[in-house]
């Protein structure tokens, strides 16, 4: 997005008057509000959506995340007890994830070849959450070997990935980079939450701000319209 947190930032600054010593007098604490006009008027009109997500959140903090992508602060150990205790309030579920096994399916191969994925996978479902916090906060580790997959491979293709084709699909995550582009290389952009953390899916929102997290069960229809 180059440069586009700095626009919006000074767009919003120059709604406010300018005292006698040249300081602004823009408000701290300031929401990134999509109903702002001069927001509106410095986002182009097809990439409105896609800022949607940052609706009510710090101003700052948006601007700083837009320009600066990989500068993220994940959740300490405490915020990760208490979202094990939202997600599981009695205990892990015997079988959760299904619904990415079973959603995906209906993904065209030429759509979800085009998306490079690594499902988080054969650990324990409460360690799929802090390895999730651990990739988002500090990127994949690019000196060490890191398989990855199409989201939904080509028939016979699988030699090779690490995987029996397309990414592992019965974890609590998959990540997902944007469209043609390396997970290793360009970084992660989507994550699709499986069934087991449906309902921490806004806490993961308002922590990562420039990721998109999506349902399993609806995965298909959100690639498919990208």
């Amino acid at each position: 997005m180059g440069n586009i947190g700095k626009l919006i930032f000074n767009a919003v600054k120059k709604s406010y008057a300018i005292t006698t010593d040249g300081v602004s007098r823009m408000p701290k604490g300031l929401k990134f509000d999509m109903k702002n006009p001069y927001i509106l008027e410095a986002l182009s009109e097809n990439k409105i959506d896609e800022f949607v997500k940052f609706d009510g959140q710090d101003l700052k903090t948006v601007c700083d995340i837009l320009d600066n992508p990989q500068i993220r602060k994940g959740f300490d150990e405490g915020e990760l007890k208490a979202l094990y205790k939202k997600a599981f309030p009695y205990k892990v579920p015997a079988d959760p994830n299904c619904d990415a096994m079973v959603y995906l399916c209906s993904l065209p191969e030429s759509i979800g070849s085009k998306f490079d994925a690594h499902g988080l996978a054969k650990i324990g479902v409460t360690d799929q959450l802090k390895q999730l916090n651990n990739l988002l906060t500090n990127g994949i580790d690019k000196t060490r070997t890191f398989y990855t997959a199409p989201l939904v491979a080509p028939k016979g293709v699988g030699a090779g990935l690490g995987t029996a084709g397309s990414a592992y699909r019965d974890g609590s995550f998959i990540i997902v980079a944007d469209k043609g582009k390396s997970l290793v290389d360009d970084g992660i952009k989507h994550v699709i939450v499986n069934d087991a953390y449906y309902n921490i899916i806004d806490d993961l929102r308002r922590k990562f701000t420039d990721i998109n997290f999506v349902r399993a069960d609806k995965a298909a229809e959100y690639f498919t319209r990208l």
